[in-house]
């Protein structure tokens, strides 16, 4: 449920900020609730508050990725690289470029983003008594709705489950005092599911209580409750399984289940004789090129079409290649994991395998998967 997609809207220190589709929802849908604050706790007009709500709802997006944001600048500082930030449904999400390494480093970035959340609700609240003592009425209210959802934000995200931050700082306690990260995920992991399941099944008592009552007054909150904690019970058993692959894949290498004997092509290879020796029988392959030996690029049926048939046959397969970027290629003596670590980020089946430039073969996600037993 985590998503991997959206579109870019900023770059900061290298991390990219990114909106997935469903935050478009949220956003629109936190604005009506905003709106309803201020319209039942306010005399002013839709002139004064709408306006207001909607920059609310603004500051709120961005207090959300302020506390994204303290989580990746601690990481980026101890040697975690953080490659985006994806706001999203159930608030942001930023993803690593590769594992945590130590406990310490865990914890000092578990903890960065609730600590951003109580400071965004310490300036809030203090900009609420200078708009109050300013006549502002409709100002401080905003500030001061900021400055609860930031309080609440912070105090949600301590709750001793993992994946929210409060059972990341248990994971890092656990993983200091035995030394073991398997069993330390496991335990905060367990936790998440304990904590999405009260979520949940609160959830469900708020919707039961609204159906008797007849009021609906629940009816939001409940739906709600029960979508995070189902949320959580997921993000938590993935988590698990992760843990479990990792534990499976410690001390493994590339070269284990390198699938060697890759088809390539020259890059002086023709459209025509790609298409005709590889991609007409096989169109959804990808094809390796190779440039004095070494790999130079890859080709799919696709790439092949960006230029007319009828020019396939005096067309170099080198004016099509695309590159291979990093990410997209491993060695053979790396770490199973920093593999996988690899594939998650890019999102692919496979990884070609090279050595010195020269392409060597290619690991397969399903054969990753297949040595750790999934």
């Amino acid at each position: 449920m985590i998503p991997r997609k959206g579109l870019r809207v900023a770059t900061f220190r290298g991390i990219g900020i990114f909106l997935h589709w469903s935050w478009f929802f949220v956003f629109a849908l936190l604005f009506w609730v905003v709106v309803q604050f201020f319209h039942d706790n306010l005399a002013s007009g839709p002139a004064s508050y709408l306006p207001a709500a909607l920059v609310t709802t603004f500051l709120f997006f961005l207090s959300v990725l302020l506390h994204e944001l303290a989580h990746s600048l601690v990481a980026n500082r101890n040697g975690v690289p953080i490659n985006r930030i994806t706001l999203f449904v159930f608030g942001g999400v930023a993803q690593m470029g590769k594992e945590i390494t130590s406990p310490g480093v865990e914890f000092k970035m578990a903890v960065a983003g609730p600590l951003c959340s109580y400071v965004l609700c310490l300036l809030f609240g203090g900009l609420a008594y200078a708009a109050y003592n300013l006549g502002l009425e409709t100002v401080s209210f905003g500030f001061t709705l900021l400055a609860a959802v930031n309080f609440g934000l912070g105090t949600f995200n301590l709750i001793p489950g993992f994946p929210l931050d409060g059972g990341r700082i248990l994971r890092s306690l656990l993983w200091h005092h035995w030394g073991d990260l398997e069993r330390s995920t496991r335990t905060a992991g367990r936790l998440g599911q304990g904590v999405g399941a009260l979520l949940a099944l609160g959830g469900a008592a708020m919707l039961l209580a609204d159906l008797f009552h007849g009021a609906y007054d629940l009816l939001f909150s409940g739906s709600w409750f029960i979508l995070i904690g189902t949320f959580l019970i997921q993000a938590a058993a993935s988590s698990l399984r992760q843990a479990r692959l990792r534990s499976a894949l410690e001390g493994r290498r590339v070269e284990e289940i390198l699938r060697p004997g890759t088809p390539a092509v020259d890059l002086s290879a023709s459209l025509e004789e790609v298409y005709r020796v590889y991609l007409e029988r096989a169109p959804g392959s990808v094809i390796p090129v190779l440039g004095q030996g070494k790999l130079a690029g890859e080709v799919r049926l696709s790439d092949l079409r960006k230029v007319r048939r009828d020019l396939w046959e005096e067309t170099p397969v080198s004016s099509v290649a695309v590159p291979v970027r990093g990410w997209e290629a491993c060695s053979p003596g790396q770490p199973l994991l920093e593999a996988l670590a690899l594939l998650e980020k890019s999102g692919r089946e496979f990884l070609w395998v090279v050595e010195e430039g020269r392409l060597k073969g290619v690991i397969l996600r399903s054969d990753v998967r297949r040595l750790a037993g999934k």
